[in-house]
């Protein structure tokens, strides 16, 4: 997986693709994440007999996934290899985390990681760029301006430092020095995991703080990891996180976190179905803020439906199920699932004893999930100033569609649209760019050639030669040499006749010498003249006239005086 590929090998793919491939269309939202859940889970024959039957509904599509799947089985194979290697580092930071030069070299690792994820990202977008091509011409294109410049950079991750930073052996944790950490530190890292949402380095972290009998973690690294349990779906774990906070904050007399962490209980307890143990947290809060109604009005409305005794009826399981719903809400995951589960409660039973309370849920859930779909469209806004359409293009398609009501999925397929326009746009502009520039060289080179500066205008030919001007470039190249070669010849056979017409010895060895210099360069600098035969035959008739002075001097090189002028 790790290696090295020759260009003509990723031209041939190229040239490979072509076809089209439909684009997402817009799903039913909310349950389309569980009729693919329910497909996923078959098995066997079923699942055969279910993609035979797709085939045969779709035979449109079989030749254009053919066509398509050399290249595109090389990317996936790349992003498979990738996401090992992301893999690997995650390991060896968290085990890094604990060694006595942890920031020094989490520092290394985090570049490496960057890198990493900057090459997964590209091929990530190359690969579902290509899916929405529908010719050939399109993605060749798309290919040769971006397959050959990914392939550059993974072959440089390869062949960097990082690659054999990860292919040190792991350490495991039990090797690593407790004394070394640091717990400051430790909670330090876990807190900035939990402000991005990184909830399974919160929880990570945490059952690795390297606490001192007795010790405790602070209050508030205790709440982030109950949050990061709520997050992940380990409400039983977070109850009990909370609950023995609540204790510890009681017997240390800090009031001002004991009526959150009681509602909490009790928000999570009834989401749990606990009903007798929300019930009777609601009634502790009822009693101990009897005199603070905008603080008990949630829980009188949340005791008001458990006082009904009708804890088995759909109504309470429905509150119970949406408000388990929302304590462990994480826009990036649920999406609008959550609104739309208030939105279905509301709509079902509007004269609940917890209407207010599902609307706040409701107008909350909305807040945050308009939020997350902002960020996102931000930085789809950014990437685009950038001129990052394919990582902007795959930011789109890692939304999940079935988490966005119809309206937002509309609203993405036209962002979509969007993007592959400016990206085509950008393209095109691109390429009409550099064929200005080109043909800017292009025409400075023609000057250089008309005013005689040979070597010049072959250097500028000679960068037209990887470009659409290669063929012309050629031509102009062997014609300036031609000229070049012709003109130098003439010199030298000029300096030949003054050596012949001089009477001084010393003056006549300088020019003779001048003369064969010109043309031992033409040999060397103008090989494509087609002069080479009769320059040799020059060379031999000068050398000849230089033996009759001297014969050593062809073994004893002479410098030529300044004073002669070719």
């Amino acid at each position: 997986m790790g290696c090295k590929w020759p260009n003509k090998i990723v031209w041939c793919l190229v040239l490979m693709l072509s076809g089209c491939v439909a684009q997402k269309q817009v799903i039913d939202p909310y349950s389309a994440k569980q009729q693919r859940d329910d497909i996923s889970a078959r098995q066997g024959g079923e699942a055969e007999v279910e993609s035979l039957s797709r085939d045969m509904q779709e035979p449109a599509v079989l030749p254009v996934k053919d066509l398509l799947m050399p290249t595109l089985t090389l990317i996936n194979d790349r992003i498979y290899a990738y996401e090992q290697k992301l893999e690997v580092l995650r390991e060896l930071q968290a085990q890094t985390i604990s060694s006595p030069s942890s920031q020094e070299t989490l520092n290394v690792m985090s570049d490496c990681r960057a890198q990493l994820q900057s090459v997964l990202v590209e091929y990530n977008a190359l690969n579902q760029r290509l899916l929405q091509k529908t010719d050939l011409q399109a993605a060749q294109l798309l290919a040769a301006d971006s397959l050959l410049q990914i392939s550059e950079k993974d072959i440089n991750y390869l062949e960097s430092s990082c690659q054999s930073l990860m292919a040190a052996p792991l350490v495991s944790q039990q090797q690593l020095p407790v004394q070394a950490k640091s717990l400051h530190a430790e909670e330090q890292l876990l807190k900035a995991a939990s402000a991005v949402d990184d909830y399974a380095t919160v929880i990570s972290h945490y059952e690795q703080l390297p606490l001192e009998a007795g010790q405790l973690p602070s209050f508030d690294t205790t709440f982030l990891y109950g949050q990061a349990l709520l997050k992940t779906s380990r409400e039983p774990e977070a109850r009990k996180v909370f609950t023995d906070l609540l204790s510890v904050i009681r017997k240390q007399d800090q009031a001002q976190w004991e009526f959150r962490l009681m509602q909490l209980i009790g928000d999570l307890e009834f989401g749990l179905e606990i009903f007798d143990g929300a019930k009777d947290r609601y009634k502790e809060l009822a009693v101990i803020y009897e005199g603070l109604s905008s603080k008990n009005e949630w829980a009188l409305q949340q005791l008001s439906a458990l006082d009904r005794n009708v804890y088995q009826s759909d109504e309470v399981r429905s509150y119970a199920q949406l408000l388990k719903a929302y304590l462990g809400y994480n826009p990036d995951r649920d999406g609008y699932g959550v609104v739309e589960q208030a939105k279905k409660y509301i709509a079902e039973y509007p004269y609940s004893p917890v209407a207010s309370n599902a609307d706040l849920v409701l107008e909350r859930a909305n807040e945050e999930a308009d939020a997350w779909l902002k960020s996102v469209l931000a930085r789809i806004d950014s990437l685009v100033e950038e001129k990052k359409f394919q990582e902007a293009l795959l930011l789109v398609e890692r939304v999940p569609r079935d988490i966005l009501p119809v309206e937002k999925q509309e609203m993405l397929r036209r962002k979509n649209d969007q993007l592959l326009t400016a990206e085509s746009i950008s393209i095109e502009t691109s390429r009409l760019v550099q064929e200005q520039e080109l043909q800017e060289e292009w025409n400075q080179g023609m000057l250089l050639l008309e005013a005689r500066e040979y070597d010049q205008a072959i250097e500028v030919f000679t960068s037209l030669m990887a470009s659409s001007y290669a063929v012309k470039a050629r031509e102009r190249i062997d014609q300036a040499a031609k000229l070049a070669a012709k003109e130098d010849r003439q010199r030298a056979a000029e300096i030949f006749m003054r050596a012949n017409r001089t009477g001084d010895r010393e003056s006549k060895i300088k020019l003779l010498f001048a003369s064969r210099k010109l043309l031992q360069d033409i040999l060397i600098k103008y090989p494509q003249s087609g002069l080479s035969d009769k320059v040799n035959r020059n060379l031999v008739r000068i050398e000849e006239e230089i033996n009759r002075i001297d014969p050593t001097l062809l073994t004893t090189p002479v410098t030529v005086g300044e004073g002669i002028t070719p």
